[in-house]
């Protein structure tokens, strides 16, 4: 986001990687797997996990516990996954966690649930039929983002809250984009129109 603030973070240098499970849907793991393969923040399989990595939570201050910051960053990486996906359903940390000592907590599991897809991988070719390389997924790039500008974290942590998003949310996030290009306007930018802008409104004060 252009005139986006810095978000200095003191953090103390490690070596030790935290790995946070993951709980939630299948499809929402594997989609933050897809956007999230590299990068200071991860989500990564291994085995029939799923585990959240971020260098944030490796790197926090002394006096801060891991357990602390990982929430953090999640609510980050949830926004990103409804960003990309309105379908998303923002995943939940298991309270299970390995660090180089193999230290970890359990709590209870939660429920299951039953959902359905249909996932189309498409592969594309040159003219002589050979696939060609397919673009890095722009999941690493938004979370660094998120780590060094406060209005990208905060609209991500607004997107990624574990209920439903409604009118207020999605207006409050408006907010922050809209404020975080000024002098320009987001019309201005093509993002949307002024009709559309006018639409949103009416819905904010009457969403029936």
């Amino acid at each position: 986001m252009a005139g986006a603030r810095r978000c200095p973070i003191p953090v103390r240098s490690s070596t030790v990687t935290v790995k946070a499970r993951l709980d939630g849907h299948q499809f929402d793991l594997e989609d933050l797997v897809d956007l999230l393969p590299t990068g200071d923040t991860r989500v990564v399989r291994e085995g029939d996990g799923y585990y959240l990595t971020s260098t944030e939570i490796d790197n926090r201050p002394d006096s801060v516990p891991f357990y602390d910051v990982a929430p953090i960053v999640l609510r980050r990486v949830n926004g990103l996954g409804r960003a990309k996906n309105p379908k998303f359903r923002p995943v939940k940390l298991s309270g299970r966690y390995q660090d180089g000592s193999g230290a970890h907590t359990v709590v209870a599991a939660g429920t299951a649930e039953a959902r359905a897809r249909v996932h189309a991988v498409a592969v594309v070719t040159d003219s002589d039929g050979v696939p060609t390389p397919q673009p890095s997924p722009p999941g690493p790039r938004h979370a660094s983002l998120a780590t060094a500008h406060t209005d990208v974290a905060e609209a991500l942590a607004i997107m990624g809250q574990p209920g439903a998003l409604g009118w207020v949310e999605m207006w409050k996030v408006y907010e922050i984009v809209r404020d975080s290009v000024k002098p320009m306007k987001i019309e201005d930018l093509g993002w949307t129109t002024p009709a559309e802008h006018a639409l949103s409104a009416r819905r904010l004060t009457d969403p029936t």
